[in-house]
């Protein structure tokens, strides 16, 4: 029996995927632990969310979203709410219908667990949405070209440990395991450097110590997820990953998605979060990670090439851009 006086407010982000959210809100709708409510923080049109909303028997309120941008909304989802937990979810996730009891449980085991995550399987057909996904795919099953290019890939920048679940490596790059159905065979909590973006539940003490998410971070908001887990860790505080707590990341393209052509922010919020979090101040590190930098930065052009859309070249303006606010001002006396 768990303490059903612990209060969970599960936060969506929802830009114009009404569908997406339906889907969403239906799961919610099945959850075994009922000590909870639901806030939509909702950056697009009213009239939709507003009419969905009426077909769930949920405790919901829509927070309308008036300055734009991920992170203004993430910083809505708990300024909005008193809960003791509170759990930032995107609107394409489906979570299964134990998930909140195996949240709330993890919570109560510890008062030293400050943030909680799980799986967020991508079925295979949806892999393809995501980028870093799709380009270890093309790594290994490639011509020899593509093998030659992802050996150096996979055993050097991202040192042979891409399935691992919830770490971020020395050059930077995060590991894949929360995306697959092999982490459903851990047991127990396993301890992580990072809550996944879509999945993360935290108490919303220490969100208010730590100030929120970093609004340093532009665009769709990159990085401002790992950087808000990385504070709450700092302040001694543990970051697990509960492989009960199942949830299935049905990766849409509707809303924001087609936001991340934009590559300028996604490669300036890598490098902001790179010198403030890990810093390249070892051979190892500086290797590495100039390293990924460089494959980043032909990945641009790839897509650039691949899809004629020249939003892909501005990653390497944001990569000149990161790497001068984040470098000149150490040099300055």
């Amino acid at each position: 029996m768990i303490n059903n006086n612990l209060t969970v407010t599960v936060a969506i982000n929802t830009f114009n995927r009404p569908r997406d959210l339906s889907k969403c809100l239906d799961s919610l709708s099945k959850q075994s632990y009922r000590n909870f409510d639901v806030a939509i923080v909702n950056g697009g049109d009213k009239k939709p969310v507003g009419e969905l909303v009426k077909n769930f028997n949920l405790p919901i309120r829509i927070i309308q979203q008036g300055k734009t941008g991920l992170v203004e909304a993430r910083n809505l989802c708990w300024r909005q709410t008193h809960s003791d937990i509170v759990c930032i979810i995107d609107d394409d996730l489906v979570v299964s219908p134990f998930w909140l009891k195996e949240i709330v449980e993890t919570f109560l085991s510890d008062e030293k667990i400050g943030g909680v995550s799980g799986p967020t399987l991508i079925s295979e057909r949806r892999r393809k949405l995501r980028d870093l996904i799709l380009l270890v795919k093309r790594f290994e099953k490639g011509n020899i070209f593509w093998r030659s290019l992802g050996s150096f890939y996979l055993n050097f920048i991202l040192e042979g440990r891409v399935n691992e679940v919830g770490r971020i490596l020395r050059g930077g790059i995060f590991t894949l395991g929360s995306n697959f159905p092999d982490c459903l065979k851990k047991e127990g909590l396993l301890e992580v450097d990072y809550l996944e973006a879509c999945h993360m539940c935290m108490r919303r003490k220490l969100i208010e110590e730590v100030g929120g998410f970093d609004y340093c971070y532009g665009g769709v908001g990159d990085w401002s997820e790992p950087d808000l887990a990385f504070r709450i860790k700092k302040l001694g505080y543990r970051l697990v990953f509960n492989p009960r707590a199942v949830t299935e990341h049905r990766v849409s393209i509707r809303g924001v998605f087609g936001a991340r052509t934009h590559a300028f922010d996604r490669s300036a919020n890598f490098i902001t979060f790179y010198f403030r979090h890990i810093k390249p101040d070892t051979f190892q590190k500086f290797i590495r990670f100039y390293s990924y930098l460089f494959f980043i930065n032909c990945y641009w052009v790839y897509k650039t090439l691949e899809t004629r859309n020249l939003d892909w070249l501005s990653g390497i303006s944001g990569t000149i851009f990161g790497l001068i606010k984040n470098m000149i001002p150490k040099c300055l006396p």
